[in-house]
């Protein structure tokens, strides 16, 4: 008779990341269709127990800080791909801008639920608060940098990178807005679009 392989820790860790990234799916997945979930809900997704969910995860704001960290890993790679400094000097400033709008546009259309649920328990959960804060930290480095490297081209206005850095990272902040994210709000993109062109344009290049 065969015996079975004996386990070891490296297999259960495995397994156990597996299962957490199951737990993760099903959260933002109970989240982007209704806005809120619960430990039997996001067991029965991912195919365990409510046991199992609560050896991972100690509270259910302990599994949104989860899901809401992923989603925002999410974000800011793209942001950074489609804010490229190779894209501003090969595409142009614009048409980087706009793609870049109606990008995230889409992304939050999909994800806007996990952004409100998340967002409205910042001021009493404190990993939260500090999962928003270090994407915010990475975003704003990677935009500081860019600009540096760009105002050497002349592809983007004079002034202080940091400075330019969090007033692009306000204004795309405000894409995610019930108005913006409609499909057929193509004009209120679009002017969102010209807007944040506008402020990082270089002198004589705003129209």
């Amino acid at each position: 008779m065969m015996t079975a392989a004996p386990r070891t820790s490296q297999t259960l860790t495995a397994r156990s990341r597996r299962t957490r990234a199951e737990l993760i799916a099903a959260v933002r997945s109970d989240l982007r269709s209704s806005g809120h979930f619960t430990a039997d809900t996001v067991a029965a997704g991912a195919g365990c127990s409510p046991a199992t969910f609560y050896s991972h995860f100690g509270t259910k704001d302990d599994a949104l800080t989860a899901a809401f960290e992923e989603t925002l890993d999410e974000l800011v790679d793209g942001s950074i791909d489609r804010l490229d400094v190779d894209g501003f000097t090969n595409v142009g400033l614009r048409a980087t801008i706009a793609g870049f709008v109606e990008w995230q546009a889409q992304f939050f259309r999909v994800e806007s639920l996990v952004f409100r649920t998340a967002l409205s328990r910042l001021p009493e959960h404190q990993p939260l608060r500090a999962a928003y804060r270090r994407a915010e930290e990475i975003m704003l480095t990677h935009l500081d940098l860019a600009i540096t490297t760009l105002q050497r081209s002349c592809h983007i206005r004079a002034g202080t990178p940091t400075g330019l850095a969090e007033a692009f990272m306000i204004a795309s902040q405000g894409i995610n807005n019930p108005r913006a994210l409609r499909p057929e709000a193509t004009e209120q993109r679009a002017a969102l679009a010209r807007g944040i062109s506008g402020m990082l344009a270089p002198e004589g290049d705003r129209a």
